[in-house]
């Protein structure tokens, strides 16, 4: 895989990582009013989000290329995890 491609892979993952939060929290806040912030709900929320990493990765990086789906699932992963992790912290 190109440098380019490679580099347009994480930054999408990124970006759909900070985007599965928000959404997270769109579902949370909106559709479960004064629910506990682990609910069914806003797991559909979740459900949205692997279905546009799944499409977006399957696009870009195609079915066969192992490595590459690892590097994207960290990348969408780690962006989550830093998000929560800044959120908690403020």
């Amino acid at each position: 895989m190109s440098f380019k491609k490679q580099a347009t892979v994480m930054i999408g993952n990124a970006v759909l990582g900070v985007f599965t939060c928000y959404l997270y929290l769109y579902f949370w806040i909106f559709v479960s009013m004064a629910a506990p912030i682990i609910n069914l709900k806003a797991f559909l929320s979740l459900i949205i989000s692997l279905t546009l990493f799944g499409v977006l990765n399957a696009s870009l990086i195609g079915r066969d290329q192992k490595i590459e789906w690892l590097y994207a699932s960290f990348t969408y992963l780690g962006a989550i995890v830093l998000f929560v992790a800044i959120f908690w912290l403020f």
